[in-house]
């Protein structure tokens, strides 16, 4: 590299003396340039060009590969490399090569690092997927964060101890090549890993259709994704395609262009359109195709929901293809309106009221508990259950909190509310509980659960539903109870009084474009320091009663910057707010962990960040300073 950096400087002497054109002479008109002048360029050329194709490497190894493109998954394949050549540059045993990559500790320090193919410059990380070591490349090669240019990606798994190569879903084109450099870097010597990746497509399927087989069925429009067994003759397929079992057949679905669909996207299945042809979920989609769901003779129909009407029809084609033959099931689907097993009560509609009551113990999650009030709305409005659950899925009839307005604007799950602490509805940050009013075709009942965050074991929130349709109401007076919880402590508090500890921790990984953590063990300090077990002092943080300060302890509370209990921290060390923290630190915990958990900011952060900060625990009188570094390597 210092020679070609002493040859770019010679030939610019070199060329400031060929071009000085002597005394300036008729610097007004163009310069004509000599043979010698241009065969100086062209050197000049010539050597910016090797300094920018040369891969700075002690050794290069070099592969290849096809990837066939893909419209919605990631896949590729799998690439093994050459690790006993790396581990001989190295120096050092494949093992202890594999355990460097994974940051293994005592492991040789080992770094991986990517050249970039516009320039061949350094990209320093490690690592901006999710393996230890790899990257997400665009067309030219250049290193490229996940999203709109990202072409391919390259992830080094150690415990596979080989290479996964995928792609971005719908970005390459047929015949595109993409080859980019993935380096390691020990001591001084430096590896580099080029790949070449061709995108190809799928060969065309040149097996025959040797059976069919027509198979009608109906359904009825569904409100959910939950599929209807369809059965078919198993016996014939086996025999047809020539073998012993379904887990030697693949599975085919019918393009609209006539050409054969082989990337399934429902597990053994398709998505259909309207028109009946392979497609994609979403608007546009209409049933879909599965194997494996039930029976061994069975396949599964399913529909996208409130997608199909009484009176549609579908032809939609399923293959099962082994040994270069197809068995084709011509599938018609024919949608008939739902036959309600109900008769609605008899007489007129009469408004009422109810009282309901949820209650559950305090978690960390939406875990949800209901109430049933399928036969009270059925009675109120004189309906069958179908018949109110398709009133609901329509909007027609109408769940109020509090008392009815000309309109409402729900909260929570369709049709539902989160409700504050004074039973009011309120948006999701602010709710303690949430409730909604859930139906299918045959049942209808309440749900809710407690809010992770502003919920606690002893909040009991009240409020009034009203259901609303045609003028009749069905009003519910709901309380909402969260219990404290069954727990039973196995640990024992530590004897003494509480004190005040200090403790160092050292965190850090190498940079990633995602907000994974690093973890420090810390129960026993936050044990000793408060005189409680690692339960109650989870439980101490749940309900606030534990602080965390960044800095120095205030009068007033502190305000969380991060996920939990935890701040967003900038370069200087300082609680800071997302759009300008480098790095995240958090307290984490439950009922037997209590650990510091910290990440990087995937725009912000760089390799080589350096991030230190003091926090401050208090509870119960003690309190544990924890002085604490992050490296970004």
């Amino acid at each position: 590299m210092k020679k070609i950096h002493i040859l770019l400087i010679l030939a610019l002497v070199i060329t400031a003396g060929l071009f000085s054109c002597e005394d300036n002479e008729g610097f007004s008109n163009m310069h004509v340039l000599t043979d010698d002048e241009i065969a100086e360029i062209a050197r000049q050329d010539s050597i910016a060009e090797a300094q920018k194709n040369m891969i700075n490497a002690d050794l290069i190894l070099e592969y290849s590969m096809n990837i066939n493109i893909s419209a919605s998954l990631y896949d590729g394949g799998p690439l093994e490399i050459e690790l006993d050549k790396i581990a001989e540059a190295f120096g050092i045993t494949e093992e202890e090569l594999v355990a460097g990559i994974a940051g293994e500790s005592g492991a040789p320090e080992i770094k991986g690092f990517a050249i970039d193919g516009s320039t061949h410059n350094d990209f320093a990380s490690a690592a901006n997927t999710n393996a230890p070591w790899g990257h997400w490349w665009d067309a030219n090669g250049d290193v490229v964060d996940y999203g709109e240019e990202a072409m391919v990606f390259a992830e080094f798994w150690p415990e596979d101890a080989y290479f996964s190569i995928g792609q971005y879903p719908g970005h390459l084109v047929e015949g595109q090549q993409v080859v980019f450099i993935e380096g390691l870097k020990y001591n001084e010597i430096r590896v580099a890993v080029v790949i070449t990746v061709n995108a190809t497509v799928p060969g065309a399927i040149v097996a025959d259709v040797v059976s069919e087989q027509d198979i009608a069925v109906d359904v009825t429009p569904k409100s959910v994704y939950d599929a209807d067994a369809v059965d078919f003759d198993l016996d014939a397929v086996l025999a047809d395609l020539g073998v012993a079992s379904m887990d030697e057949v693949s599975f085919i679905g019918v393009n609209e262009d006539g050409s054969y669909a082989t990337e399934t996207v429902t597990g053994n299945g398709f998505w259909y359109d309207f028109n009946g042809f392979v497609g994609a979920w979403g608007d546009d989609a209409s049933v879909y195709t599965n194997y494996g769901d039930f029976e061994a003779n069975q396949i599964s129909i399913g529909q996208y929901p409130d997608h199909l009407a009484e009176g549609d029809t579908y032809l939609i084609k399923y293959g099962f293809m082994a040994n270069n033959k197809i068995v084709m099931l011509n599938i018609a689907i024919n949608v008939t309106g739902y036959v309600d097993p109900e008769t609605a009560p008899e007489g007129d509609p009469v408004s009422t009221t109810i009282d309901a009551q949820l209650s559950k113990e305090y978690s960390d999650d939406y875990a949800s508990v209901t109430f049933d009030v399928q036969e009270t709305l059925r009675q109120a409005f004189k309906m069958t259950t179908y018949q109110i659950h398709l009133a609901l899925n329509s909007g027609e009839m109408k769940v109020y909190q509090g008392e009815i307005t000309d309109s409402v604007t729900y909260t929570a799950d369709a049709p539902g509310y989160w409700l504050g602490a004074d039973g009011s509805a309120v948006p999701y940050a602010d709710g303690i509980v949430w409730t909604s009013l859930g139906h299918s075709e045959t049942a209808l009942y309440l749900y809710g659960g407690n809010h992770p965050a502003n919920a606690v074991a002893g909040d009991e929130v009240t409020t009034t539903y009203i259901v609303e349709y045609n003028g009749t109401t069905v009003t519910i007076n709901l309380t909402f109870s969260i219990l404290a919880d069954s727990y039973v402590d196995p640990e024992t508090a530590p004897a003494g009084d509480p004190e005040d500890l200090t403790s160092e921790i050292t965190l850090g990984k190498p940079y990633s474009d995602d907000y994974l953590p690093v973890s420090s063990d810390v129960k026993e300090t936050l044990r000793q320091a408060f005189k409680m077990t690692t339960y109650q002092i989870h439980k101490a943080m749940q309900d606030g009663t534990l602080k965390l300060y960044q800095g120095e302890v205030t009068e007033t509370d502190p305000a969380y910057t991060a996920d939990g209990i935890g701040y967003w921290l900038n370069a200087d060390g300082v609680a800071a707010g997302y759009a300008e923290g480098v790095i995240y630190c958090s307290l984490d915990h439950n009922e037997t962990e209590l650990s510091l958990i910290a990440g990087n900011h995937p725009e912000n952060a760089a390799a080589g960040d350096v991030v230190t900060t003091t926090y401050i625990a208090t509870c119960n009188g003690g309190s544990v300073t924890f002085d604490i570094t992050y490296t970004v390597e």
